[in-house]
């Protein structure tokens, strides 16, 4: 399997809903046939919604930014963080002039994008601040006393991705500040974000994923034993990704006293799901709920 990247199939414009065929279980084995829906659950649907107006076929495909376009790398004191929050910050350094663009390489290849001068930026990494955060506490303000137009590393719908970045050197952060360099216009916007998985496997055919999705909690005493399957719910710009209960089987136990102790462990394992159509441009949601 590939990360999502070099994806160029383009896709309609028009709304559509269709449900993939479901995947093999984890370690079990052998696909398990799932009856097609007319139409997607409505939390799903809704979910699907928010990205009706994506543009698969803009090229170059708009950047998910699954982080913000402002990347921190921790402080060497409390009072930094504190003042970092609050966005109180002093600039000891010039600002210098930067290009008018910057080349980036995305998923769909490398293209010149409009990028933002060093004040905008310096302006951005401010606004991560809340005046209100912390009111009882007076730091310091953080120091910056270097700025230089650079890259960093961002968290992308499409996985990690080196982008331009203006990088500002502050002595209390751990590594420069970035803000990502491309204009407004390269990205998509981040309120959007919510539930776009940041990696998933794509095979060369470009229709099977592989994707990593949290596991239900093992029964408890008298409860059933489920088997779950990866099953895509599709529209012309979006792809959600949920589990579905395809098996169940009596309790391997008699109920007992109705106590149920479990930890608090995330667990997550791998699911195969080959969708109706490939994949392109459209956006990959882990769905909302997963489990129907």
């Amino acid at each position: 399997m590939r990360q999502l990247t070099r994806l160029t199939a383009r896709l309609l414009a028009v709304p559509l809903f269709v449900l993939a065929g479901c995947a093999p279980v984890p370690e079990r084995g052998g696909a398990v046939p799932l009856v097609g829906e007319a139409a997607p659950p409505a939390d799903v649907a809704a979910q699907l919604a928010r990205f009706a107006d994506f543009p698969v076929d803009r090229t170059p495909r708009p950047i998910l930014l699954l982080s913000g376009r402002v990347k921190e790398y921790g402080y060497t004191s409390g009072d930094a963080k504190i003042a970092m929050s609050q966005g109180r910050l002093t600039l000891q350094a010039a600002l210098p002039d930067g290009p008018a663009t910057v080349r980036a390489t995305l998923s769909d290849g490398a293209f010149e994008l409009p990028a933002i001068g060093a004040r905008q930026a310096y302006d951005l990494l401010v606004a991560v601040g809340d005046p209100a955060s912390a009111p009882d506490a007076t730091p310091p303000p953080l120091l910056v006393t270097k700025v230089a137009l650079g890259e960093a590393e961002f968290l992308t719908d499409r996985g990690p991705r080196m982008l331009p970045a203006w990088l500002f050197t502050a002595p209390e952060s751990m590594r420069p500040l970035a803000v990502a360099a491309p204009a407004d216009t390269a990205f998509w916007p981040v309120e959007h974000t919510d539930g776009v998985m940041g990696s998933a496997g794509l095979a060369a055919d470009g229709v099977t994923l592989t994707v990593r999705l949290s596991t239900p909690p093992e029964p408890c005493a008298g409860q059933p034993v489920h088997e779950y399957a990866a099953e895509a719910v599709e529209s012309a710009t979006a792809v959600a990704v949920r589990l579905r209960i395809v098996a169940s089987s009596p309790a391997a136990s008699p109920g007992g006293s109705g106590d149920c102790i479990r930890d608090a462990m995330l667990r997550t394992a791998e699911y195969t799901v080959r969708l109706v159509r490939p994949l392109g441009n459209r956006v990959l949601l882990r769905a909302s709920g997963e489990i129907s």
